[in-house]
């Protein structure tokens, strides 16, 4: 008995220093759509290196094909990386708005970086940006006249027109009044781990980036909605929420301290704006905003197999095609 409780010891020692290197060195994804067609295919089953861009201490550890974590306790910290994320990488990232998937989309424009979309063509600091190799359209472009209520900060703006935005950096610094473009800064100071809350008439909601739609898409579970504006009872409300108006503003806490005492914040971290090359069938930062440093995972590196997940028959020739 005691022989056995030893190798069981050594077998669950030696399955959890594989899933804590799964998180921090290299990992499997599977890729679920198209948004990369043809560079990297629905259905390629990637190996990602965890550690080009620094690798992060993870606080969770994910067993994989499941929606269970076993929590680390370790400290939060980054490691040195290798390189800093460029335009044009090819990234893996957690998505901003359920942080428990992982995206991969081309990075287009870093921190700092101008970027506007015309007619489907991007032009970063003022330049043309290419359509990368295997990158598509396959749908009519949308005129400006067409106003999609779903697009980032709820602008005139649809996935082929975009008005110009600068990428936030590290050390903007940002005026908090009421003037303030809200829809753009509550989601940075949620993403840097400050406490924002709605306080009025005897009433508390905190701010989210979770997307109640995305954790209802990943677990199934209606009752999820509940918790958020503007079901009765509700406690939670995110920076998008259509209730938020000029209004509301003035009844901003920022980590328990009303909005009028604030006053400015100082960003502590870079901001990317990511989109996949299959431009008209990719949910993007054109609809959900930036990508923080702290999200940033790594590369994928190689497909190391594929199979078409409408037949499910294997596409033996994408064995060994390296993303680019």
């Amino acid at each position: 008995m005691n022989r056995f409780i030893a190798e069981a010891k050594s077998l669950l020692a030696l399955i959890l220093i594989i899933l804590f290197l799964k998180e921090t060195v290299v990992e499997a994804y599977i890729v679920p759509t198209s948004s990369m067609e043809e560079n990297i295919l629905k259905g390629d089953f990637l190996i990602g290196s965890r550690y080009i861009y620094g690798m992060k201490v993870p606080e969770k550890i994910w067993v994989p094909f499941t929606a269970i974590s076993i929590p680390t306790f370790l400290p939060e910290y980054r490691f040195p990386a290798f390189k800093e994320v460029e335009r044009g990488d090819v990234v893996v990232f957690e998505y901003p708005r359920d942080p428990v998937y992982k995206y991969v989309k081309r990075c287009i424009a870093i921190a700092g970086d101008s970027i506007r979309i015309e007619d489907q063509d991007i032009y970063v600091n003022g330049e043309i940006v290419p359509l990368p190799e295997g990158g598509k359209f396959i749908a009519k472009e949308f005129s400006k006249a067409i106003v999609d209520p779903d697009i980032f900060l709820g602008v005139e703006g649809n996935k082929d027109q975009y008005p110009e935005i600068i990428v936030p950096k590290k050390g903007d610094t940002f005026t908090l009044d009421q003037n303030m473009n809200w829809k753009l800064i509550l989601p940075l100071l949620l993403y840097e781990d400050n406490k924002v809350e709605l306080i009025y008439e005897n009433n508390t909601l905190t701010f989210t980036n979770m997307s109640p739609r995305d954790i209802y898409r990943r677990t199934s579970d209606k009752s999820v909605y509940r918790d958020y504006v503007p079901s009765e009872g509700a406690t939670l409300i995110t920076p998008w929420s259509p209730m938020i108006t000029e209004e509301f503003i003035k009844y901003l806490y920022i980590n328990d301290k009303p909005i009028n005492e604030v006053n400015t914040y100082t960003l502590t971290q870079d901001y990317f704006w990511m989109m996949g090359d299959n431009r008209d069938n990719s949910e993007d930062s054109r609809f959900w905003g930036f990508v923080p440093r702290s999200h940033i995972l790594g590369q994928p590196i190689i497909t190391w197999f594929s199979i078409n997940l409408d037949n499910y028959i294997p596409r033996l020739s994408r064995i060994g095609k390296i993303p680019n």
